[in-house]
Order: C-alpha cells, then sequence, then structure tokens
C-alpha cells in the first residue's frame, strides 16, 4: 500500500532548515533592516522578496545606469528585483555568502508609518561569472519604508554613488540582462 502511496506524489529536496528561521516579523525597522542583510548575505531569495512592499520601486544612481540602461529601470519593482537576485544567486556557490555592511545610518521618521533609512553600504559578491568585473560595491542606500499591518517593509530605493567605485545599480544592471 505505501507504494501507491509514494508512488502519487513527486518527493523534492527540503528547504534548508535556516531558512525559513532567518525570517523575524518585521515589526521595526531595524528588523527589517536585518532581514534584508541576511538575506542578500545568504542569498534567500524568499526572505529577499519579503522585504519588499508591493508597490515597491527601486532608482538606480543616474551615472552607473547611464543613458543606455535607463529604459531598464523606470519600473524596476519586486518583480524586477527578484529576477536580478535569482541571476545573482544561480551564479553565486551554494557555500559562499556575500558580504553587506550598513555604515552610518540615518533614520528618519516621516509618520509613525513611514520612515527613511540612509546608510553608506559596502557590498561584496562571492559570484562566480567572471565576466562581470566588479567585486566589491559602495555607496549609499535610500531606504523609504512603509508599515502596514504592524510590519515594515521597503517601498523605495535609491542608490547612489559616494566615491568612484561601482555601485549596486552595476550589479543589477549586469545580472538582471545576463
Amino acid at each position: 500500500m505505501s507504494g501507491l502511496i509514494s508512488g502519487c506524489f513527486d518527493l523534492r529536496e527540503p528547504e534548508p532548515a535556516t531558512a525559513a528561521g532567518e525570517w523575524v516579523q518585521p515589526t521595526s525597522v531595524d528588523v527589517l533592516l536585518s532581514n534584508f542583510v541576511t538575506a542578500v548575505q545568504r542569498m534567500n531569495p524568499a526572505n529577499y522578496e519579503r522585504c519588499f512592499a508591493p508597490q515597491y520601486r527601486f532608482y538606480p544612481d543616474p551615472s552607473a545606469a547611464g543613458s543606455t540602461s535607463a529604459a531598464l529601470f523606470v519600473n524596476w519593482g519586486v518583480r524586477e528585483e527578484l529576477d536580478y537576485f535569482n541571476s545573482l544567486r544561480r551564479r553565486t556557490p551554494a557555500t559562499a555568502q556575500n558580504q553587506l555592511t550598513l555604515t552610518a545610518r540615518r533614520d528618519q521618521l516621516f509618520s509613525p508609518d513611514s520612515a527613511e533609512v540612509s546608510a553608506q553600504y559596502q557590498l561584496t559578491l562571492a559570484q562566480q561569472d567572471t565576466a562581470y568585473r566588479f567585486k566589491v560595491m559602495e555607496g549609499n542606500i535610500r531606504l523609504i519604508m512603509r508599515r502596514r499591518n504592524n510590519e515594515w517593509q521597503i517601498s523605495g530605493w535609491r542608490d547612489v554613488a559616494t566615491s568612484n567605485r561601482p555601485v549596486w545599480t552595476e550589479a543589477k544592471k549586469y545580472f538582471i540582462r545576463n
């Protein structure tokens, strides 16, 4: 009888035990940022997606986006964010972790349900695509956050260059296309 039952179902690999346990209900801006950093570092697309509000928009650094890629970012929302992230994930060894640090953080509360977080970031990618020439990106990340049903989400993200180093926009531009 058990042979009949098991034949009715396709078995799949279970999710790693740590994947679900990494998410903490984002009842504060700090918890949301922690979830975001952990999702980026561990390349966890499910938790990465959970960080964003349905109406999310990304605003690239204008210099990095360039005139030829400007149209790419016009309507960049959650779907494009996930496409870029999953493309990057496919080029990252399963055991590798990215490094993301946020420093010089400044929070501005607009209302009890709306805030902006600005911070300097440094992102070191562990990906293996040799055609992508940047390993370390840095700049300023500005996140507009909204609270809905007592959970914070990112509704807007502005990437701003602060030096001559490449910015996160470069990674998004490359991995969405490749």
